[in-house]
């Protein structure tokens, strides 16, 4: 059977996969490798939610990451939908807007096999779309726009993100939201040998290309930050181009604290957060791992001073949640301008 051979090639994949993460040049610590382990499992249900139970035909929202699955470098602050899309095909989604500070629909080109993205082929945020005066909207994603919300869809397009962002996630109401494609489609057979072999090898593709790009490079200086950077549309991978981002890996014995010192610009939203070196968010729900542009208490000039620590600190604090090195992560929203590289000073108690 098709199906038993591409299943085969699957096993294969992640029987391997595994030395993405154990080869002695990717430095990383014991913490990582168990991380490493873990993440294999995320990318697994992830593969079969977005490849096996997913179909551009009749697409369906499918959450990204939770406080258990975490994978592409989710965001504490946030909430991610996906959905694979084809080009030829025309989409109305519809839904209603509540407390959020950003929104957007990301659609990425490349091919429909499970690859990481070619490049971002439409991006639509809140400023781009007409509201009613209770939130609801609806936007049509068509090869021939003409109208209100209306907008183009490129024919390689082959996936689709929501990214959704708020000040306090806890408290807030996500969006309501709902995709259709608007060619009525018949209703679903069950698959063939052909059509699962085909599914089960775009779910191959889709794990072992996540972990090309995961873990992060080790190489990263130690304690302190990298340039920022804005995404570009033609990079690849599934990043945003409304986003800013910078990157410091740490490390930090017990008896030791960072502090972090940056001004922002004026954004929609900055987040600065920690994450594994699989681009996992540490534990938010146990630790304050995050902190944003609403919950940050600012210096009289305007600037901010956040402290990272395994111990609690009084002012700006985000914990290492037990990580002794790990990633801290900065994100900007619809910058007005390209930031100033954060400084860190290491300090002990």
């Amino acid at each position: 059977m098709q199906s038993k051979e591409a299943l085969n090639e699957f096993l294969d994949v992640i029987r391997n996969a595994d030395q993405t993460f154990l080869d002695p040049e990717k430095g990383l610590d014991h913490q990582g490798k168990v991380d490493g382990y873990r993440h294999m499992f995320h990318l697994l249900q992830t593969a079969v939610d977005f490849y096996l139970h997913n179909d551009p035909l009749q697409p369906q929202f499918m959450l990204l990451s939770d406080g258990n699955r975490k994978l592409y470098g989710d965001n504490v602050d946030s909430v991610y939908y996906f959905t694979q899309v084809r080009g030829d095909q025309e989409y109305v989604i519809r839904g209603q807007r509540f407390d959020s500070c950003y929104l957007s629909f990301c659609v990425y080109g490349g091919d429909p096999h499970g690859e990481l993205a070619d490049r971002v082929s439409l991006n639509v945020n809140q400023r781009d779309i007409v509201f009613e005066e209770d939130g609801s909207f609806e936007i049509r994603l068509t090869p021939n726009p003409n109208g209100v919300n209306e907008f183009r869809i490129d024919p390689d397009s082959v996936t689709l993100f929501t990214r959704e962002y708020f000040f306090d996630r806890p408290n807030s109401r996500e969006s309501l939201l709902s995709i259709e494609n608007v060619a009525p489609q018949p209703s679903q057979l069950p698959l063939t040998d052909e059509q699962l072999a085909r599914r089960i090898r775009t779910m191959a593709m889709f794990f072992q290309c996540t972990t090309w790009v995961a873990p992060l490079p080790v190489q990263f200086p130690i304690n302190v930050f990298l340039p920022p950077f804005e995404f570009d549309a033609e990079q690849g991978a599934w990043g945003c181009v409304d986003n800013i981002y910078c990157f410091c890996r740490y490390r930090l014995q017990e008896n030791e604290y960072l502090k972090i010192r940056f001004k922002s610009p004026e954004a929609c939203y900055w987040g600065l957060q920690t994450w594994n070196f699989l681009m996992q968010s540490t534990n938010f729900n146990d630790f304050p791992v995050c902190i944003n542009k609403q919950t940050a208490v600012p210096e009289p000039d305007g600037s901010h001073v956040i402290h990272l620590s395994h111990r609690p600190v009084e002012h700006n604090w985000i914990s290492t949640a037990g990580y002794s090195e790990a990633i801290i992560f900065i994100r900007w929203l619809l910058a007005e301008e390209m930031p100033d590289t954060p400084t860190l000073e290491l300090l002990r108690w």
